[in-house]
């Protein structure tokens, strides 16, 4: 990428001197990485930040981070990597049903967890704790709500 494109992908003029340069390229990386929940573009348009500031770095040295990293490390036990790769999925779902409220979200689920750990710590039934936990988390994740 040329100087020029690498400056107009950053929305910057020719006088932008590094440090211009970097708060513009963070601040248009966070843009997009809100926006990557609801918008396909978003990911490509990481892509090519991450490529303009590639090209503005000195020594074309690669400073920006990768969007994609590797895989981590399984815990060993196939039951256990799949319940969290199926929790993964499960939350990316359900910030997708929710955009936008992620906070709220997890404000109420906090919120019920607490209150279960009072409620245990207070004595009462197994049935009297999990039966509202339950209803609020099918609540939260709402299988009958479809992504947009």
């Amino acid at each position: 990428m040329e100087r020029i494109e690498a400056l107009k992908t950053l929305r910057l003029d020719s006088s932008a001197d590094g440090p211009m340069i970097e708060h513009a390229y963070w601040t248009l990386v966070r843009q997009a990485q809100r926006r990557t929940a609801n918008e396909m573009d978003a990911a490509h348009e990481i892509d090519r930040l991450n490529e303009a500031y590639t090209a503005l770095s000195p020594d074309g040295r690669q400073s920006a981070p990768k969007r994609t990293a590797e895989p981590a490390a399984g815990s060993g036990v196939a039951f256990m990597d799949g319940f969290a790769d199926w929790c993964a999925e499960e939350a990316l779902r359900t910030r997708a049903r929710w955009a936008g409220r992620n906070p709220e979200i997890g404000f109420i689920a906090a919120a019920a967890l607490v209150m279960l750990l009072f409620a245990a710590g207070a004595g009462a039934s197994l049935i009297g704790i999990f039966v509202p936990m339950a209803v609020i988390l099918v609540a939260i994740w709402a299988p009958w709500r479809k992504p947009p």
